[in-house]
């Protein structure tokens, strides 16, 4: 496996990738706010080759503070084969050179297999926190 940074050809097929992996797309995942999203840390939009073949992705975040994790997602029929981890590893690894002592990974609370699989690789829930947010735009 080969994990490279995301570049703007990706999109079509990162996007079918989100799709087939279950994630749930908003409107900021159009081409548009991705492009803005490379803008700003490109380093941190990461995808997952083999043989040529996107088969994962995953977008870092960095508010100057602390990381975040968002949209990590590996084919279906390549999962549990070690891609996710892999992805987040790098993303981690990118965060602690920017200065991150932190990173939080946003999960729907429906989605348990994500819980599980962030839990098995050292997060924590945080059950005193609640996600809120407002949408700005469509």
């Amino acid at each position: 496996m080969k994990i490279r940074e995301f570049k703007i050809q990706d999109y079509d097929t990162v996007r079918a990738l989100w799709q087939a992996a279950g994630l749930i797309l908003r409107p900021g995942d159009e081409l548009e706010d991705v492009k803005l999203k490379l803008q700003r840390d490109p380093d941190l939009f990461l995808v997952a080759e083999q043989v040529d073949e996107i088969v994962g992705s995953v977008i870092g975040g960095w508010d100057g503070r602390r990381g975040w994790i968002y949209h990590l997602a590996v084919k279906p029929e390549h999962q549990r084969k070690g891609i996710g981890v892999g992805l987040v590893r790098e993303v981690e690894r990118r965060l602690v050179t920017k200065g991150a002592k932190k990173v939080n990974a946003q999960v729907y609370k429906w989605n348990e297999r994500s819980s599980e699989f962030f839990r098995a690789i050292g997060y924590e829930t945080q059950p005193d926190l609640m996600m809120i947010g407002k949408q700005l735009r469509n």
